[in-house]
């Protein structure tokens, strides 16, 4: 069996050009759980959407939190690292034994003044968990909270040289996805029972649409993406996504004033989620729309039709059916407390059974 590099685990990082983080200094740690084993590591860096290049003046590897034993990263051999704006970089291969569901540290360090805009975040904490201080010479500790959102810049994930060609299943849509409750508890389910044969991809984005673009009339808004339709993966880089999405498709219309004029009828929901499944270039499946408490009647009603209709859908898993409370709203007990947002116990609900779901239906 040939050996290559292959992705050990990977979050992609949101356009934040309209509200950057603009930092005097920057020391970051990241940590991550690989789904595979292998002799060498690399890590993947991003700055598509800054406006200058990128400079860090230190990075580590390691396997311990506090880097007491490390390891250092390098580009073309050398200790600074620049991520040249509107690119993507893979650091020197280093040599370095890992194993399948054993975290790797990740210190990165800035001394001069930069804006970040290629950000990631996650709310889960298993798999991947990040902190940021804005002194150079700091070593961030990480936070163990499901109600506090932690970001992180211009990292990605982590390649691995293994002998291993394991399937790539993409966790894609909203904040659903993004948010790292249901991928984490997923991702931990396939460590185990599909060691090194599955690894993970989270490329879903907060506040996304499944039919729109995201709206421009406020900052934060702009943060929201493209479509979810225009985000398909390159033919033979994902064995499967699975998508949580189309809530926003409803929210969003009553928050924004762009939005207001992109209502969208369920046949349209429907027609879009169809283009979802049948053309990707890999299988996919989706959930029904999850309940928020904080919807128009008539977007509800919306909701509503659509899951009638994708329900009986063979490529549709219905996680909205599992969350609902008698009044068709999110019980308190599978949410973060705001009526919209699932909390761990609801990420677990939903794996468990849509790991039964991709089980039964032949996709992993």
């Amino acid at each position: 069996m040939m050996i290559s590099w292959q992705l050990g685990i990977m979050q992609t990082c949101d356009n934040f050009a309209t509200m950057p983080f603009r930092l005097g200094q920057l020391a970051q740690v990241v940590a991550y759980t690989p789904f595979l084993s292998g002799s060498k590591v690399r890590l993947v860096l991003s700055n598509l959407y800054g406006e200058t290049d990128l400079y860090f003046d230190e990075i580590y590897l390691s396997k311990e939190e506090k880097f007491h034993v490390k390891h250092q990263v390098t580009y073309l051999k050398q200790k600074q690292v620049v991520i040249r704006r509107g690119h993507k970089l893979q650091t020197d291969p280093l040599t370095l034994k890992v194993q399948a569901g054993e975290k790797l540290y990740v210190w990165m360090k800035a001394s001069r003044k930069q804006a970040y805009a290629d950000v990631a975040s996650t709310y889960a904490t298993d798999l991947i968990n990040a902190s940021y201080g804005q002194k150079f010479d700091y070593c961030p500790s990480l936070r163990v909270n499901e109600h506090q959102r932690k970001s992180w810049f211009s990292l990605e994930g982590i390649l691995v040289w293994t002998m291993q060609k394991p399937k790539v299943v993409e966790f894609a849509g909203d904040s659903s996805m993004e948010m790292g409750f249901v991928s984490q508890a997923l991702g931990k389910l396939f460590l185990e029972e599909y060691p090194q044969q599955v690894t993970y991809l989270n490329s879903a984005v907060s506040g996304s649409r499944l039919l729109y673009d995201c709206p421009t009339d406020s900052p934060l808004l702009a943060t929201y993406g493209q479509s979810l339709l225009k985000r398909k993966p390159k033919p033979n880089s994902v064995a499967l996504s699975i998508c949580f999405c189309g809530g926003n498709d409803l929210l969003l219309p009553a928050y924004s004033s762009q939005a207001s004029k992109q209502v969208v009828t369920s046949a349209e929901l429907v027609a879009g989620f169809r283009e979802l499944l049948t053309s990707w270039p890999n299988p996919a499946v989706s959930s029904t729309i999850l309940p928020a408490e904080k919807i128009q009647t008539q977007s509800e009603a919306t909701r509503l039709a659509v899951n009638q209709e994708l329900s009986s859908w063979p490529q549709i898993f219905d996680g909205a059916k599992l969350l609902v409370d008698g009044q068709g709203k999110l019980k308190p007990t599978y949410q973060l407390g705001d009526g919209l947002h699932i909390n761990q116990a609801g990420g677990k609900l939903l794996a468990q059974q849509l790991f039964t779901f991709l089980k039964a239906n032949s996709l992993l």
